[in-house]
């Protein structure tokens, strides 16, 4: 999503504007749970917290003026919510499974760790664009459908008038030169790739 969108989608939603959280919503919702499913490995406790994360947006949305980046704000508060979820796991493993407990404490460290500032989204966004500019038009459109726009290979296909196939061969290409481009940023790589 581009700077222009997000700043029209926070405009709108810092206005209660249900349609724009919504759209917020149908963007984020899978990418958000991918990155909690990363490092909670439950699914469960992963749509937990980001219908957590959902319910805290309407109910804080006139805060959103002051959000400058959206992805940033949202993977922040993803991050936040995983780590009180980690919390309230670790209590309950302690007392029924120390190996459990052992692993959450590590991924615990590892999360808190991991930086969601927007100078860091910055940077994947910048090295988002450069790998997209890399790839050729058909490929670039291709993953553009797929990733930005949601479309699935049979519309994609469809649409550009190619097959199914061309289609997927299009995108495992450009998944790799992403997932190489990317490679500093495993975390967040997650959320590009659904």
């Amino acid at each position: 999503m581009n700077n222009l969108d997000e700043n029209e989608i926070i405009k709108k939603l810092s206005e209660g504007d249900k349609v724009s959280f919504g759209l917020l919503f149908n963007i984020y919702y899978k990418r958000l749970s991918s990155f909690a499913f990363y490092y909670l490995n439950d699914e469960e406790s992963a749509k937990d917290v980001i219908q957590d994360i959902f319910a805290i947006v309407w109910e804080r949305h006139e805060e959103l003026k002051e959000v400058h980046n959206l992805s940033s704000w949202l993977f922040s508060m993803t991050k936040n919510q995983c780590l009180k979820k980690i919390d309230h796991l670790k209590v309950r493993q302690k007392h029924t499974d120390y190996l459990k407990y052992r692993e959450l404490e590590i991924t615990q460290s590892a999360l808190s760790d991991l930086d969601t500032s927007p100078l860091t989204f910055d940077e994947i966004n910048s090295i988002i664009e450069k790998t997209l500019r890399s790839l050729s038009p058909q490929a670039r459109r291709i993953f553009e459908m797929s990733r930005f726009e949601q479309k699935k290979n049979r519309e994609i296909a469809e649409e550009l008038g190619i097959s199914i196939k061309t289609v997927e061969a299009n995108m495992s290409k450009s998944l790799k030169v992403f997932k190489s481009s990317l490679r500093h940023y495993l975390p967040f790589v997650i959320y590009l790739l659904q």
